[in-house]
């Protein structure tokens, strides 16, 4: 298909690229089967509308449509979310959601691969492009890891309450010293393999030493890798008090360890090829 043409078709090699493609993909995929579950039975025609614009914002990524990103975020995510609060008289709710959720999950899983390959053609400078990137995925990784693990991680009566995102309820998890150490240890992997992170991006930083494979040096990516093992933690951790199944939480780890850490490899290694 010529580069003209208005979209392009899914790749199918095993390229970084094309991993990550799909795995943005993915993204979408888990985020609609999540809304579906958590809705089962009650979803009225806001959250039919909202499930229909996060599929076709994921398509538009995976087909690479032109003005792709501006179209899915501006218009179908942030746009569908608006109105919703504007017909149900929901506004407070819903510019909460939009701080706390929607641009920072979507805006990550949207510009993250853009920012980090060249074949998406983003119209900025490479040094500005590192300096969001680095920013966006370390802002991420600490955000999401901590939100989702700092009441876990503190409770001391052995019970975890979650909020139910359908209904005004409350679910109550009981908990053990196991779940309570493994939420501890996702906060302190996330934000030891950010510091690493820009320390080695941003600092300068030359990280390394001698093992028993020899020399090596830490990349950005390694400390990436770090941080995205909190993810694989959490997925065994909620599976364990019944949160989630490990099969979901497994696919969401491979998502967020397949973007990021393919992500900061292709970026800096080709960087550093470059030069």
């Amino acid at each position: 298909m010529s580069d003209n043409a208005p979209y392009q078709m899914p790749p199918t090699d095993t390229s970084r690229f094309s991993l990550v493609l799909w795995a943005q993909f993915g993204f979408f995929l888990l985020i609609a089967y999540e809304m579906n579950s958590n809705f089962e039975g009650t979803m009225g025609a806001e959250e039919f509308v909202f499930l229909g614009a996060v599929l076709v914002t994921g398509l538009l990524q995976l087909l690479r449509v032109n003005n792709r990103r501006m179209i899915g975020m501006l218009l179908l995510i942030v746009g569908t979310t608006i109105s919703w609060g504007l017909l149900g008289g929901e506004m407070e709710m819903v510019i909460f959601g939009l701080i706390f959720f929607i641009l920072p999950f979507f805006g990550m899983v949207i510009f993250v691969p853009a920012l980090g390959f060249d074949e998406h053609g983003m119209e900025l400078s490479r040094e500005r492009r590192k300096l969001i990137l680095v920013l966006v995925m370390s802002l991420c990784m600490v955000f999401f890891t901590v939100m989702e693990n700092m009441a876990l991680a503190t409770t001391d009566d052995g019970t975890y309450e979650v909020d139910s995102i359908e209904e005004e309820e409350t679910t109550i998890y009981e908990v053990d010293d196991l779940n309570i150490g493994l939420a501890k240890a996702s906060i302190g992997l996330a934000l030891t393999g950010v510091l690493l992170f820009l320390a080695i991006t941003l600092g300068g930083m030359e990280l390394g030493g001698v093992g028993i494979i020899g020399e090596w040096e830490m990349r950005p990516w390694h400390a990436i890798a770090i941080a995205a093992t909190s993810a694989w933690v959490d997925g065994y951790n909620w599976s364990d008090f019944g949160q989630e199944p490990l099969v979901m939480g497994s696919m969401w780890a491979l998502m967020i360890t397949v973007m990021f850490v393919l992500t900061a490899c292709e970026f800096f290694e080709t960087s550093d090829s470059a030069n």
